[in-house]
């Protein structure tokens, strides 16, 4: 035993093991790197908005490929774009890695007229918002049930329930107004947007008048309300059925943004 680590050449033989295995694991380490690339990226460019049309060019143009995964609608996009992308713009990937994609549908979807007849106005409204159609002119006419759907109709020709119409379709609203001429509060619109005003004007028994835009707004759906007519007094009443014109202005968020 003794003999054995005296032996000189049993130390060398260890020391030049030990170096090979060191030079054989750096040498697998530089392997790996060039086989994997290592430390050269590529950098995922923003795709929202993109046309379906442009991403072949651009997917040769900076490496990457690409899947669409989903379609939704949303009808303040245009058809046929990017609504989502995951790895997300500017996110450090390999070369020929795969990008997926959610786009805004080609094809505006459609759907089924629902059953609001004699439901209240305000029930109404918010059925028809939750099946994606909008509430258009409200049209009052005397009948003893107040506030109860009558009628119902798109672009003057009365649907029945259960038609299939596109999403987003405007539906004009025939409503009993009762036998007396009723009154209703103005609300405070400053501040919101079209869509929250039409819900609160459409639930209260008004209907928007004359839409007035800053010549800065570009999107309208996120442009908010800074100032209505009749303007809105503590007390002050209306007509049942009565508009109100709306003058719209850039939100401070898109200001920003921009």
């Amino acid at each position: 035993m003794f003999k054995l680590l005296k032996d000189k050449k049993l130390y060398k033989n260890v020391f030049l093991a030990g170096v090979v295995l060191i030079l054989l694991f750096v040498g697998w380490l530089k392997y790996l790197a060039i086989y994997t690339n290592h430390d050269d990226f590529i950098l995922i460019p923003e795709l929202y908005d993109i046309e379906i049309s442009s991403l072949d060019s651009l997917a040769n143009t900076h490496g990457f490929r690409y899947e669409i995964i989903d379609s939704i609608f949303d009808k303040s996009k245009p058809k046929g774009v990017v609504i989502n992308q995951d790895p997300l713009p500017n996110t450090k990937v390999k070369e020929n890695r795969k990008i997926y994609l959610t786009i805004n549908s080609l094809q505006t979807r459609k759907v089924y007229f629902p059953d609001i007849f004699d439901l209240t106005l305000r029930q109404a409204v918010r059925k028809l918002n939750k099946n994606g159609l909008e509430v258009g002119n409200l049209t009052y006419r005397s009948d003893i049930a107040i506030n109860k759907i009558l009628s119902y109709k798109v672009n003057g020709i009365i649907i029945e329930i259960g038609q299939e119409l596109y999403h987003g379709t405007t539906v004009d609203l025939i409503v009993g107004k009762g036998l007396s001429n009723e009154k209703i509060l103005v609300p405070n619109l400053i501040g919101l947007l079209r869509a929250e005003a039409n819900v609160i004007l459409k639930s209260t028994s008004l209907n928007i008048g004359l839409e007035y835009f800053n010549t800065a707004v570009v999107d309208s759906n996120s442009a908010i309300i800074y100032k209505q007519y009749p303007s809105y007094i503590d007390g002050k009443e209306l007509s049942i059925g009565s508009p109100l014109d709306l003058y719209f202005e850039v939100s401070k968020n898109d200001t920003f943004l921009r």
